[in-house]
């Protein structure tokens, strides 16, 4: 038989899963959309979606054995559970409606969040879930656990808490690393809260009855973590330090730092590997994308997706993209002056400019920037975003890192690196042979 491990990612809009043997080469992959109704999810439907991946990628490898699970995944979404069972739905980071709880947050808000709490209080905070929660749910629950974290709670009956999403909830100190009860307490019991354990820390033997036939006699699960820390190890066992420019659902400029003064506006959290932090922002991508095409502009902005075109010269801001905090995107007062090409290409370009700005605050002076997801498939999108950062990308060969990155934290020996599918070489003069439309 043949040994595999599986990492997962549980994200915002898909699932996936990879297999891969002893080195992370993949063998075999499955996914499948995020199972949601009217934008909450079902943690035990999560569970059993994730196990049929896992049976679906097994099928595609010649006599597996699974040696071992991790999970990376959303950071702000979880659950109250009793019984190892959810009470409730969980609420995803995106909702409208966490932005209701922002007036219960005001009070706990002080100047250097960033720094004692890894992040500013904002909608997305997993904080601003807890203050939704139904008063009956949380007297009945045993525990609060989340999302990414439930399938180990489900396989081992033990409940953990992932560093990386723990520095996601607006609640735990980075140092000493601990919860600050002034931020739990008024939402849920502190002893709701499970223990907090590094990524990589065996949590426990794995039992599935539906996995049951493909388990070896030693299989475990494995804590994984946020998607994003997750997918910049993988980066940081290859290049120490290098920034990645993950663009999917989010974009999120992430990068392991130092132990010394971290970089401004940034999130943080614990490292995936080694000593120091894991530094990123998140960017609103696919959600602003979808704005500029539901005004009219499809066709406009597609085309400059598609085809690269010149960066517009200096002018008035033409659009103001939303933010991950839950601001709306809008037009500025300049726009009405253009035409919809010249629109559709200076907003493009903004959101190149915008995620070029994060990578100058969180990578200054990067002669390289990795890259994956699936805006990477977008050929004029990848040489704007060149232009913008003055810096050539790497697209990586293996687009799903947080799913490799996890399994990556199961393997017992050396690892091999992932290839650079493509290499977007920076451009200081235009971006295509394309027609400008932006001038």
């Amino acid at each position: 038989m043949r040994d595999v491990w599986a990492g997962a990612d549980l994200g915002s809009t898909n699932v996936k899963v990879l297999l891969t043997d002893w080195t992370g080469t993949v063998l075999a992959r499955a996914s499948r959309p995020t199972p949601r109704s009217w934008l909450r999810t079902d943690a035990d439907v999560l569970v059993d979606t994730l196990e049929e991946l896992i049976l679906q990628a097994a099928h595609d490898v010649g006599s597996p054995r699974l040696r071992g699970v991790c999970v990376a995944g959303v950071g702000e979404d979880g659950v109250l559970h009793a019984a190892a069972r959810p009470l409730g739905p969980a609420l995803p980071w995106y909702d409208p409606s966490r932005r209701t709880a922002l007036d219960k947050l005001s009070a706990l808000r002080g100047p250097n969040d960033r720094i004692r709490y890894g992040v500013e209080l904002d909608a997305a905070r997993t904080i601003a879930a807890w203050a939704l929660l139904p008063p009956d749910q949380v007297a009945a629950a045993t525990g609060w656990v989340a999302c990414t974290d439930y399938p180990a709670l489900r396989w081992t009956g033990r409940a953990v808490m992932s560093s990386t999403l723990a520095a996601r909830t607006g609640a735990w100190l980075l140092e000493p690393g601990r919860w600050d009860p002034n931020r739990v307490t008024p939402f849920l019991p502190l002893e709701c809260l499970p223990p907090v354990v590094p990524a990589g820390t065996v949590i426990g033997e794995l039992r599935s009855r539906r996995l049951a036939g493909l388990l070896s006699s030693d299989a475990v699960v494995v804590a994984g973590g946020h998607d994003h820390p997750v997918a910049a190890s993988v980066v940081h066992r290859q290049d120490p330090g290098a920034p990645l420019d993950s663009m999917g659902t989010a974009e999120v400029v992430v990068r392991t730092v130092g132990t010394g003064r971290p970089p401004r506006d940034v999130d943080l959290s614990p490292t995936i590997l080694g000593t120091g932090q894991t530094a990123l922002t998140v960017l609103e991508l696919d959600r602003n994308i979808s704005w500029l095409r539901r005004s009219g502009l499809g066709v406009q902005v597609d085309t400059v997706l598609a085809a690269g075109l010149a960066p517009p010269p200096p002018g008035p801001q033409v659009f103001v993209p939303g933010t991950a905090g839950g601001e709306a995107p809008r037009w500025t007062a300049a726009a009405r002056r253009l035409s919809d090409e010249r629109r559709a290409a200076a907003a493009v370009w903004e959101l190149a400019v915008v995620g070029a700005a994060a990578l100058r605050g969180l990578a200054p002076g990067a002669q390289v920037i990795y890259c994956a997801g699936g805006w990477t498939r977008a050929p004029g999108w990848m040489r704007l975003k060149a232009a913008a950062a003055g810096a050539p990308y790497r697209v990586l060969a293996e687009q799903e890192l947080s799913a490799l990155g996890a399994a990556q934290l199961c393997l017992p020996g050396p690892i091999t690196p992932v290839a650079v599918h493509e290499a977007i070489p920076r451009s200081r003069t235009g971006v295509s042979g394309q027609a400008d439309v932006a001038r």
